[in-house]
């Protein structure tokens, strides 16, 4: 026995049901949506703190522009992150990449005609 045996599909399930399953999804749904949103506004808010910095931090990201009252986590934690990318950390690499606007675009776009429920041809854009 498999367990599968005593599922009901929901279409086979009566309308009241059905709309109890459905009303109890949204409810789960839409509490993690919340649970979500607390756990963004809370990483935000730690981002924008000022965590204390040596003298040499402060020096490293002043010479890299930033003002005194923009220096607090966020910064710091990108100045790490790019020292790694320089240093040829790829992942790191990829990260400033991606942040900064500049992530590649996948794209699979497929070429194919059909000549009645057959496939004629097929090739993908990238293929010569």
């Amino acid at each position: 026995m498999n367990g599968h045996e005593n599922l009901i599909p929901l279409t086979e399930r009566p309308e009241e049901e059905q709309r109890e399953i459905r009303i109890k999804g949204a409810q789960a749904a839409n509490a993690v949506r919340k649970q979500k949103k607390a756990m963004r506004e809370v990483l935000s808010s730690i981002l924008g703190l000022r965590s204390e910095l040596t003298a040499e931090e402060i020096e490293q990201l002043t010479a890299a522009g930033l003002t005194l009252d923009e220096i607090d986590n966020q910064a710091k934690m990108l100045m790490q992150i790019f020292y790694k990318a320089a240093s040829g950390d790829i992942k790191a690499a990829e990260f400033i990449r991606d942040t900064a606007g500049e992530k590649p675009t996948d794209n699979s776009n497929v070429a194919h005609s059909f000549d009645g429920d057959v496939v004629v041809s097929m090739k993908r854009n990238d293929e010569a």
